[in-house]
């Protein structure tokens, strides 16, 4: 018998998983054709989604930003609530992804409806983590009658291997979901693309002088809102230790200069762990470096500081902003990417290399600004990123799956 984990909210058992699709059941010769307009995809019933299969595949690994499964199947996000939000209104949902084995998995955490998680185990251990790719999640893939594939994320090697191997050469319907980098091969071939800001809309309308993509007309694409528990990242009581937090993985593509910058004249922490630690702690040791910490204690730490600093200048859109609105903190991020959409101006600042101290130093001098700025940075997560904020491109992909039929 296989060895069965007891998790909170889930029913796990690892060991090879056995499809219950009985023989290949591919949707040969499937059109894809393009989609006149996403408001053209009303609401469905219950009746309509009885039948419909769809599913979502991790394009990076399931521990790509996490060490260890169990850790990553505590993760509450939107990766995890969209199945189970499909799945409520009827749809046969699973959610698949790349881990070191094979493990199966029922997701039933209370919020919408229990769904499948398949990891599948990882064919080139030896590269890179984001390049991991299953060839038995392609072959699951092809012999799966699923009307609809949604692909999070846009160039982790499991997303490449699936596109080439089995949804391009099939004509396969999918989606994807945008989440960091907006542009891959993926993306002109996808028959909805979900970004998450107005500037990767922007970027993916208009390529500009990058001639070579093809433009995506505004009717293939629906912004996505982040998916936030508001009732655990909320305010909190607490005496303010720090000045300014970030929350981020101590990675080469982060920048931590403007933190550096900061913590000569502030209380500053960062959460988080990862390859640079050591060296970023040798750099600038008057920053409270507090290590990886398990998400649902971030809240807690958010509420010992004034202000939260985004310390990413690639990012578009990161979760980890809307969490820490969700706890009342005023956000401050480079405008680098990062647009109003993203950080209203009532709820934060949008700063430059010319002026983030400045401009941070005179917030952080005016209290009744700053709790001005961190409700209204609530108010936005809680209107705009809370658990059923995908319920709209749910439907969306319901009624993609439903016309490609």
């Amino acid at each position: 018998m296989p060895e069965l984990i007891r998790h909170p909210g889930l029913r796990v058992r690892l060991g090879p998983w056995l499809s219950r699709h009985d023989g290949p059941r591919i949707k040969s010769g499937v059109t894809k054709g393009a989609i006149a307009s996403t408001a053209a995809f009303l609401p469905q019933s219950a009746d309509s989604a009885a039948g419909m299969r769809v599913v979502f595949v991790l394009s990076y690994p399931a521990t790509y930003s996490i060490a260890r499964v169990e850790d990553w199947l505590a993760w509450d996000n939107r990766d995890r609530r969209m199945p189970a939000l499909l799945a409520e209104m009827g749809v046969d949902c699973e959610l698949w992804g790349v881990a070191g084995e094979a493990a199966t998995f029922v997701s039933d955490t209370g919020f919408g409806a229990p769904y499948a998680i398949r990891l599948f185990p990882v064919s080139n251990p030896r590269a890179r983590p984001r390049d991991h790719y299953s060839d038995a999640m392609v072959e699951a893939a092809r012999a799966d009658a699923a009307d609809l594939f949604v692909v999070i994320g846009t160039n982790g090697g499991a997303g490449y291997r699936l596109f080439d191997r089995a949804l391009r050469p099939a004509r396969r319907r999918f989606a994807v979901v945008i989440g960091g980098d907006y542009w891959s091969r993926l993306v002109p071939a996808a028959d909805l693309i979900f970004p998450e800001s107005a500037r990767q809309e922007l970027a993916l309308a208009h390529p500009g002088r990058r001639f070579w993509r093809r433009a995506i007309p505004p009717s293939r694409m629906q912004r996505l809102p982040k998916s936030i528990d508001t009732d655990r990242f909320r305010p909190q009581a607490a005496t303010p230790r720090w000045d300014i937090i970030a929350v981020s993985r101590l990675v080469r593509w982060k920048s931590f200069e403007e933190i550096g910058a900061l913590s000569a004249t502030h209380r500053v922490a960062v959460v988080g762990g990862g390859e640079r630690q050591a060296e970023l702690r040798a750099r600038f040791p008057n920053v409270d470096w507090l290590g990886s910490v398990p998400n649902r204690d971030v809240p807690a730490l958010i509420a010992q500081a004034r202000l939260y600093l985004h310390a990413g200048r690639r990012d578009y859109f990161p979760r980890a902003i809307v969490e820490a609105m969700a706890c009342g903190r005023p956000v401050v991020a480079f405008d680098d990417r990062i647009g109003a959409d993203v950080v209203p101006p009532d709820g934060g600042l949008l700063v430059t290399d010319a002026d983030y101290r400045a401009r941070v130093a005179a917030l952080l001098g005016d209290s009744a600004r700053l709790a001005a700025m961190g409700a209204a940075a609530r108010a936005h997560a809680v209107a705009t990123h809370g658990l059923r904020s995908s319920e709209s491109a749910c439907r969306t992909l319901l009624a993609l799956a439903e016309a490609g039929r």
